[in-house]
């Protein structure tokens, strides 16, 4: 388990770095950004989703209000909501970044081969999608006893 948590952090720092050097951009705003891009969102779903606390959530929404990446519209079926929508210069970056996904993501896993980053792929899909027909080798919720 260590491995994956180590794995993870170094991951996640490269990614971090890459995001401030090509786009001056922390990470949690291009996770951010990403996520807007694919469709109208509302904050809460997005902070839920995203795993970010809701009130740092408005603050990262707001720099990137800020920095003109995003634009926060009036939810047409709740007036009080606000759905998040990339601007043209949101989806410039998103497009760039979609285009040069697997150059990302071998940077992100130097020095696995592309073979090994697919087969990593697929294992984390595996995981994800928890489709493995055998039982966890230990009980995941423990029962109190009575």
């Amino acid at each position: 388990m260590f491995r994956f948590l180590w794995v993870s952090r170094i991951y996640r720092r490269r990614m971090a770095l890459f995001c401030e050097k090509k786009y001056d951009l922390e990470l949690n705003l291009l996770l951010i950004l990403l996520a807007a891009s694919d469709s109208h969102l509302q904050q809460g779903i997005l902070a839920r989703n995203l795993g970010i606390n809701k009130n740092a959530m408005l603050f990262l929404i707001d720099n990137l209000e800020i920095r003109r990446l995003i634009k926060r519209i009036a939810n047409p079926d709740n007036r009080r909501e606000k759905i998040i929508e990339c601007t043209p210069e949101g989806r410039h970056i998103v497009a760039e970044i979609k285009t040069n996904y697997p150059e990302i993501v071998r940077w992100g896993l130097y020095p696995l081969t592309d073979a090994q980053i697919e087969q990593f792929g697929l294992l984390l899909a595996k995981i994800i999608e928890g489709e493995s027909s055998a039982k966890p080798p230990l009980a995941l919720l423990h029962r109190k006893k009575t």
